[in-house]
């Protein structure tokens, strides 16, 4: 019996993350960030002292990911080679580092690789940037989740400023301004609305009320 995945794109802070756990929490589904894949090769270029002149030794971290994720305590974990790495997957300098590592088409064709693995066995719900554009055209339910880009930025800023007191707002709101340019206008799977996905602008909406949403277009399909 073939796997079903339901995807869920947007952009930063949109929500997407929480609203994809909490929404594979209710189905039974497990649940994969495609984002965290990036982050934790990301992880393990930095930890090898990896140069960013070189792509080679890059591409190769990335086709060489001994990826899992588990779901923990109400939360899900992923390891690379059975290390526990989700604590550092949002440390500053991986934060830095994912675009430019994201951007490489060599880079986003071994993840391909992996996220089709990860599902092979398991429902699951499936969340980043180009999963209902690029990975998964043909899933059945696919979602885009949007938000006002001061409200995503105020959301990222309470995320921030637990870690750092020093966290201006303002710099969070020019940093998604730029993240969201780049992400868009990429060369390689820019972000962009999924052709028949549902499009959700959660500004004013709980994870919970979000989540509702989609089962209610889930239903209804």
């Amino acid at each position: 019996m073939e796997t079903e995945v339901i995807t869920i794109d947007g952009p930063t802070s949109s929500g997407k993350n929480s609203v994809g756990f909490l929404l594979a929490q209710k189905l039974g589904y497990q649940y994969i960030d495609s984002g965290s894949i990036y982050r934790a090769g990301s992880i393990m270029v930095l930890r090898n002292n990896i140069p960013l002149t070189d792509k080679e030794k890059i591409v190769e971290v990335f086709k060489n990911l001994k990826l899992e994720t588990k779901t923990q305590d109400h939360e899900a974990r992923f390891m690379v080679d059975g290390d526990d790495i989700t604590d550092h997957l949002h440390d500053p300098e991986v934060t830095k580092l994912v675009p430019i590592i994201a951007a490489i088409g060599e880079v986003r064709e071994a993840t391909k690789v992996i996220q089709y693995r990860l599902v092979n066995s398991y429902n699951t719900v499936m969340t980043g940037r180009d999963i209902g554009s690029e990975i998964f055209p043909n899933a059945k339910h696919k979602f885009y989740l949007t938000a006002d880009i001061k409200i995503r930025a105020e959301r990222r800023f309470k995320q921030l400023v637990e870690k750092d007191p020093h966290i201006i707002y303002e710099m969070v709101l020019q940093d998604m301004e730029k993240r969201d340019q780049a992400d868009s206008t990429r060369a390689v799977s820019p972000l962009r609305v999924p052709e028949d996905a549902v499009i959700i602008d959660n500004s004013n909406l709980t994870q919970q009320e979000t989540v509702e949403e989609i089962l209610k277009h889930i239903k209804n399909a």
